[in-house]
């Protein structure tokens, strides 16, 4: 199977999107996006490609302290974006 190339990824836990929390959030760098793992259970029951418009490799996935998701993309301008409901 091929690989996605993961790099960070974090188990969202925050308030900001309620139907996300206790999922898992992926960096992929082949398919520039972000793999959002839907668990329940203790079990992977889907997954849905994200931020694919970006067009850029996701080199990290972070939840920040405000509940929203942060994504550091390969970008020589240095772009951090924060993803909000």
């Amino acid at each position: 199977m091929p690989s996605i190339a993961p790099s960070g990824f974090v188990l969202y836990q925050g308030d900001a999107f309620p139907a996300w929390q206790g999922d898992f959030f992926v960096g992929a760098l082949v398919d520039k996006e972000v793999r959002r793992v839907d668990m329940e259970n203790d079990k992977v029951v889907a997954e849905e490609s994200l931020f694919s418009e970006l067009d850029a490799r996701i080199r990290e996935v972070r939840e920040g302290p405000d509940g929203f998701l942060y994504l550091l993309p390969d970008s020589a301008e240095g772009m951090l974006i924060r993803v909000r409901p």
